[in-house]
């Protein structure tokens, strides 16, 4: 079997959900083949209806916001959604002119790939419900995403929380209200000097910190280093207004750190009820800056959440679950095509 992966590099956890599926399916022994295009190609897809897939391609798997563009003859073309833009419970946290480019550009290219695709994905249950209540479109399956758990690990010493030593917060994230990059500042002057957040602005661009001292800017992490930052740190802060996975908070969670932040969206699925986090509600930034205080206070509840969220990052977020329905659902459009009418 030979899928490709046609993808824009826009520089988001998109990116990464590409290649860590690739690598998966390489690892099973199916042909795996990404070809990055410029992210330009977002505004304008149908100019991507030309390209030919790689000779032999069985499966074309693209992101829904411009899959419908490689929609090709006798090749099956499956659709992974993210999070629909186009949500009613995601408008409050866009610009005007954002919402404007998601209703009256994106939103027209992600219906065409509804339906034209074969099967759509969802990776999480939270994008399936929404994409549920559209008229005409139909989830095929939903694959939560996942990390991989020999990479992303508990330190191999704990980290000791000293009484002169500040904790430590990780904010991992593009800069964008969505994920609550502008909530740093004010958490941080409301926390002060025992507390320091460190964030790296994840694929895109740079953090605004309005020259907080206790804010620390990383840049751009390769998967080593972003591991040493999880386990180096206290918690990891995910203070995202709406969000249709959250990568940081399960990758913290299989670290062994507890997560803090808002509960939004599928960060409410990621993370669970067994105690793997403390959130507060979207925008109570008093409300957070207590939880981050008592988890300071608190280094038993610390390791305690640590503990429950590596257990469900093992249980529940499985790469061999994940690539395994990914295979089963490929296999099955194949036998679909290949069956008699």
């Amino acid at each position: 079997m030979h899928v490709w992966f046609p993808t824009l590099k826009v520089g988001s956890g998109a990116d990464v959900f590409v290649e860590r599926l690739a690598a998966g399916l390489c690892s099973r022994g199916v042909q795996a083949t990404i070809t990055w295009f410029s992210k330009w190609y977002e505004l304008a897809p149908d100019l991507l209806r030309s390209v030919s897939p790689p000779a032999g391609t069985d499966i074309i798997h693209a992101n829904a916001s411009y899959a419908y563009a490689f929609k090709r003859p006798g090749t099956r073309l499956v659709a992974t959604e993210l999070h629909y833009l186009l949500d009613p419970a995601f408008r409050p946290f866009k610009s005007l002119s954002q919402h404007a480019y998601h209703r009256f550009l994106i939103g027209t290219y992600l219906h065409r790939s509804f339906a034209s695709a074969d099967a759509v994905t969802a990776i999480s249950h939270f994008t399936g419900d929404v994409l549920a209540q559209i008229p005409r479109v139909k989830v095929t399956r939903v694959v939560p995403l996942w990390v991989d758990m020999q990479q992303f690990v508990p330190a191999a010493a704990a980290r000791e929380l000293a009484a002169d030593r500040p904790f430590r917060l990780l904010f991992v994230g593009n800069g964008s209200r969505r994920k609550g990059a502008d909530v740093l500042p004010e958490l941080a002057q409301r926390l002060g000097p025992g507390f320091e957040i460190y964030c790296t602005a994840g694929l895109r661009q740079q953090m605004k910190t309005h020259d907080v001292d206790n804010i620390h800017v990383l840049g751009r992490l390769d998967t080593p280093a972003l591991v040493r930052e999880y386990q180096l740190c206290d918690a990891v802060l995910v203070p995202s207004r709406y969000e249709g996975f959250g990568y940081a908070a399960l990758e913290g969670m299989a670290c062994a750190k507890p997560v803090v932040g808002f509960a939004s969206g599928a960060v409410l699925e990621v993370v669970g009820d067994e105690g793997a986090a403390f959130l507060a509600e979207i925008n109570d930034i008093a409300g957070l800056a207590e939880r981050c205080r008592k988890l300071a206070a608190d280094r038993e509840l610390c390791r305690r959440l640590g503990e429950h969220g590596r257990q469900r990052a093992l249980s529940v977020f499985s790469e061999t679950a994940a690539v395994s329905a990914y295979v089963d659902l490929y296999e099955r459009l194949l036998r679909e095509a290949s069956s008699p009418r």
